[in-house]
């Protein structure tokens, strides 16, 4: 029986780390996008809450953009 080549296991090893941390502050930055939707005695705070998740949505994307183009470039 063969083991996992070692390269694959680096790359691996590289993906999960990478991914989990973006999916890390992704998640939280949603938490307080999404706790700034509670039920509040101001008005106007819906559109700082919208701001918020725009904001969130775009450095995830953001840094899945980065990913993409890492991963072109070393070919």
């Amino acid at each position: 029986m063969n083991g996992i080549d070692p390269e694959f296991q680096q790359i691996l090893l590289r993906v999960v780390l990478v991914g989990g941390t973006i999916m890390i502050v992704g998640a939280t930055g949603l938490f307080f996008a999404f706790r700034a939707f509670a039920p509040s005695a101001k008005k106007g705070s819906d559109f700082r809450a919208v701001v918020a998740i725009i904001a969130v949505l775009a450095v995830v994307m953001i840094g899945c953009f980065i990913l993409l183009i890492f991963s072109y470039a070393k070919r």
